[in-house]
């Protein structure tokens, strides 16, 4: 999927992508989209941890991110805006063999564990 504005840029650039592209998708048809990717390129904040729950390496089109763990963990790469960083980091990261078992999120049990926290605090 590519945001309408991505593509008047790319469109008033006159540049092409090497890529099938299609309109934004909703959220239930982004998550059929992730669970059956090979790589996720991205520039969205949401969608490199989504790419992440899915099991997917992702590159990200930026120059810093808020989700460093997936960068520490290695199952996504920081690229920027650079062409040859993007071509290398997309090879790089469909090759890479990666631990998407490791729960670098709370195991899901972040709200048991503020309650208890709470508790303890004000008990």
């Amino acid at each position: 999927p590519l945001h309408p504005r991505t593509r008047k840029v790319l469109a008033r650039g006159d540049i092409r992508l090497n890529a099938t592209v299609i309109e934004p998708a909703s959220y239930f048809d982004m998550m059929q989209l992730l669970q059956h990717c090979e790589l996720v390129m991205t520039d969205s904040g949401g969608l490199q941890k989504e790419a992440y729950f899915f099991g997917k390496h992702c590159v990200t089109l930026r120059d810093q991110t808020e989700w460093t763990e997936l960068i520490d963990h290695g199952v996504n790469m920081l690229v920027g805006a650079s062409r040859d960083r993007m071509v290398e980091a997309v090879s790089m990261m469909s090759r890479r063999k990666s631990d998407f078992q490791v729960d670098l999120y709370g195991e899901g049990q972040a709200c048991r564990r503020i309650v208890k926290a709470l508790r303890e605090q004000f008990d």
